[in-house]
């Protein structure tokens, strides 16, 4: 099929992925171009939608999988809650300060 990425081409960049699973289609494109392959990021973005891993939290989540570590609901609970839970604290009154600005009329 024209346009698409061969077969040994698509598992290079996947096992690329594995290694390097924070780096996008931009970064992985531009490390592997260095590496002397030819592999545009929109075509490596194809090839992580196809396996809907488009975002660094689902490929890292792919990589636990693939490396046989079990995910738990209990730890995506966890982690959802910790994500809404964000607080910040100060020891010393006076310490955090909190300012919120913005531009109206301009």
């Amino acid at each position: 099929m024209p346009g698409s990425v061969p077969k040994e081409l698509e598992e290079q960049m996947l096992t690329f992925v594995r290694e390097d699973p924070a780096y996008g289609p931009e970064r992985t494109e531009a490390e592997r171009t260095s590496g002397g392959s030819s592999v545009g990021h929109t075509s490596i973005e194809g090839i992580l939608k196809k396996r809907d891993v488009t975002t660094v939290k689902a490929r890292l989540e792919w990589v636990r999988k693939l490396s046989g570590e079990i995910i738990t609901q209990d730890e995506r609970t966890r982690d959802k809650e910790k994500a809404t839970n964000n607080h910040v604290e100060a020891n010393v009154r006076g310490r955090l300060i909190g300012q919120d600005t913005s531009i109206s009329g301009v």
